[in-house]
């Protein structure tokens, strides 16, 4: 039995670092493959049926954690009015939330490399549960705050320990289409989840919205437990079983700002600001879309203007056949141009779709509401493209963090997560508030360039990231 390293002691022989290295410092297979696309009969262990089923198994989970944070926002004034609060302060709640998906890598993705990509699953699929069962039953906004924030510490570890299994499953070059039927569950779940709200929240109570996400959460914990294996090639906690085999109870200490010390790697924080950007403009462009949408049209129903969030969702569960095997086309291309894989080649495929169709898209969408120009037709187009090339891009930023530095295991990925949504704080908080002084147009303005800051990252990264993978101190 192996429990939580919350409570944990080390054993006395092993100091920090060999627990944390021993048993799991083997050569890494990648770069000594014997081809320039890798090589290694580890990835051959599940069929390719069974990849796949693995892969819709973390794509399924990767859904919850966006359905919370996206679902309830057709229901937003009913929820302040239930609370004797206000709009501002329930997004404020988002805000929070976010946050707490920052900090949850840095917690729960190191007990994928100590403790098993199952065991982490399934204890974070219970706690999404739970949690959510509690905010569906909350009687003030102080219990709808904190259990809301618990189910982001549980829902968001899906999407780095999610990634650390497609890096067991699969060689690099096959990566990046999993890594984009992954990311289809989170963002086609952001885009999405507000319909299904709008249709409950037309016809019952908010508090249904989340007794939906009861039930998809207590699915996904019943498919992890029976068809979810251990991927992991080692974990720690296995290490030290064999050496101390009679040991009924093993307890790994682990330091969670591991992940955040990843961000001393240049090359990571780069990639961190070009995923910061994107789910910035991502909780940006979905957060107000109700508050924007309605007024300016005369929507009155939640319904109708949920509807609006199909053109966004739409575009990412369409980029999602594109977006993955797009990035493993230049892997490829790159691979056999140069005779040596760089990692940094997949982001080549992000030039069109980040450097111009996604800040255009956000500046159509902006100014054709601002201006009251292009009726319905416009601003839907508009949110189609941002949605589409946004999946395009995001495959090859998350296959970039496992492929990029693979001595530093789940970190790089959880490191990625902990600074995005950063970025998905500060923008689903502040957006109203923006929107209400200085109009959807220059908000958007505002959101252009920071998908332009990230681009440009993105660049410095291509040209540059193979000189930029020492730590900085």
């Amino acid at each position: 039995m192996v429990h939580s390293p919350s409570t944990s002691i080390a054993p006395a022989n092993l100091s920090d670092r060999e627990i944390m290295t021993e048993g799991v410092a083997e050569k890494d297979t990648e770069s000594s493959a014997p081809d320039i696309l890798g090589g290694d009969e580890f990835y051959d262990r599940f069929s390719s049926s069974r990849k796949n089923s693995l892969v819709a198994i973390v794509a399924l989970a990767c859904f919850l954690s966006p359905c919370t944070s996206m679902a309830y926002l057709p229901a937003i004034d009913e929820i302040s009015q239930t609370f004797h609060t206000t709009r501002n302060i329930i997004n404020i709640s988002n805000g929070v939330y976010c946050v707490v998906m920052a900090i949850s890598p840095c917690i729960m993705s190191p007990m994928g490399d100590v403790y098993g990509r199952r065991m982490t699953f399934l204890l974070c699929t219970v706690g999404f549960t739970v949690s959510t069962v509690l905010v569906a039953v909350s009687q003030n906004l102080a219990m709808f705050f904190v259990f809301r924030c618990c189910c982001a510490l549980f829902g968001t570890a899906f999407f780095s320990v999610g990634g650390n299994v497609v890096g067991d499953i699969y060689l690099p070059h096959q990566r990046g289409n999993a890594m984009g039927w992954i990311l289809s569950g989170s963002q086609v779940g952001s885009a999405f989840s507000p319909v299904i709200g709008g249709i409950i929240m037309t016809y019952t109570h908010w508090r249904v919205i989340f007794w939906v996400l009861v039930g998809l959460g207590a699915v996904t914990f019943a498919v992890s437990l029976f068809f979810l294996p251990e991927t992991a090639r080692t974990t720690v906690a296995k290490e030290i079983r064999k050496e101390h085999p009679g040991k009924r109870l093993i307890f790994v200490p682990y330091n969670p700002l591991r992940v955040v010390l990843a961000l001393r790697y240049p090359n990571l924080l780069l990639i961190g600001i070009v995923s910061m950007s994107l789910v910035y403009n991502m909780y940006t462009l979905l957060t107000p879309i109700r508050a924007v949408i309605d007024p300016r049209f005369h929507l009155t129903t939640p319904v109708y203007g949920a509807l609006f969030y199909l053109a966004p969702g739409m575009g990412y569960f369409l980029g999602t056949f594109a977006g993955g095997r797009w990035a493993d086309r230049y892997v490829k291309k790159y691979a056999k141009i140069r005779g040596v894989r760089i990692p940094e080649d997949r982001l080549r495929s992000t030039y069109f779709a980040y450097g111009f169709v996604i800040p255009a898209g956000m500046l159509v969408y902006g100014w054709s509401l601002e201006k009251e120009k292009g009726g319905m037709a416009l601003p839907i187009i508009a949110l189609f493209f941002s949605g589409f090339s946004q999946t395009i891009v995001f495959p090859s930023v998350n296959a970039y963090c496992v492929d990029s530095l693979p001595e530093l295991k789940g970190d790089a990925v959880a490191s990625n997560y902990f600074i995005r949504y950063i970025g998905g704080g500060v923008g689903t908080a502040t957006c109203v508030y923006q929107i209400d002084s200085i109009g959807i147009g220059w908000s958007s303005t505002i959101s252009a360039f920071v998908l332009w800051g990230g681009f440009a990252a993105c660049c410095v990264l291509i040209r540059y990231g193979e000189k930029l993978k020492k730590p900085m101190f």
